[in-house]
């Protein structure tokens, strides 16, 4: 079995984990969200815990409750380290299950694994073989092709998300360093600040014109990430990105408002 071969698996997967994604969080939100740390229809971390399941326990008889088991331990592992590996990059939470029952950190929960371990098994006794057949018959070249080209959109991808988070954090933090400055100048008192960051921002002394043009750098990026993650929260100034989410969702909704009159109207 080629690393070629294994990149499919990986991208089938992860396309599929995608799928599941948004699907469940556009029944559950009721409205379509495309529920991916990445531009592209695909969520990596399927991807990777579908591959390790597949590596681990595919092709070995192996019975149905250690199956299950295992999968459910492997699988949490992969969601709990990915968890960690994300916060630890961005310093910002993506996920947190912290009121859910029987949770390990916010970061990975019982139900969740449950639905992990179910999957896995599914994809060992049912749906891996029909992927290993369909890939069984692309030839060699067309599978060295599609594999190079879906990397490299999957690295430009990747390039995209990652430079915009990092150029993020490095706003907020502007945004931060803006608003001490003002009170450092003496326009305004710490507790004044601290008033304004719990209400409105827009329309006060804050929203300077350099604030406003740091909110609205990367917008488009922003406003999918913000979508994807409703819960999104930054570990560090996060009453200054919550401001500039609420910002998102106040704009998003005024536009949904306009498009519901301008309906109404035809």
């Amino acid at each position: 079995m080629t690393v070629i071969t294994y990149f499919l698996y990986f991208i089938i997967y992860s396309f599929l984990g995608w799928l599941y994604e948004s699907i469940l969080c556009s029944i559950t939100g009721k409205k379509l969200v495309n529920r991916g740390f990445l531009n592209g229809p695909v969520c990596p971390v399927y991807g990777f815990g579908a591959l390790l399941i597949v590596l681990v326990f595919y092709g070995k008889e192996t019975s149905l409750l250690p199956l299950f088991l295992s999968s459910m331990v492997l699988t949490s592992v992969v969601e709990y380290f990915t968890a960690v590996l994300l916060e630890k990059l961005f310093h910002a939470r993506w996920w947190d299950y912290s009121g859910r029952p029987f949770n390990i950190h916010g970061r990975v929960y019982l139900t969740g694994a449950l639905v992990f371990a179910t999957l896995s098994v599914f994809i060992i006794r049912f749906l891996h073989p029909f992927v290993e057949s369909m890939i069984g018959t692309i030839s060699a070249s067309s599978k060295t092709t599609l594999s190079i080209t879906l990397f490299l959109i999957l690295l430009i991808d990747l390039f995209i998300t990652v430079r915009h988070l990092l150029l993020l954090r490095l706003r907020i933090s502007a945004v931060r360093d803006e608003f001490d400055r003002l009170v450092k100048e003496g326009e305004l008192k710490l507790d004044e600040l601290r008033q304004i960051l719990q209400t409105k921002l827009e329309g006060t002394v804050l929203y300077t014109d350099r604030v406003k043009a740091l909110f609205q750098k990367g917008r488009y990026q922003n406003r999918r990430i913000f979508n994807a993650f409703p819960n999104l929260t930054a570990l560090k100034n996060n009453e200054i990105f919550s401001k500039l989410k609420s910002s998102f969702q106040e704009n998003k909704k005024k536009l949904d408002d306009k498009i519901r009159n301008f309906n109404n109207h035809l």
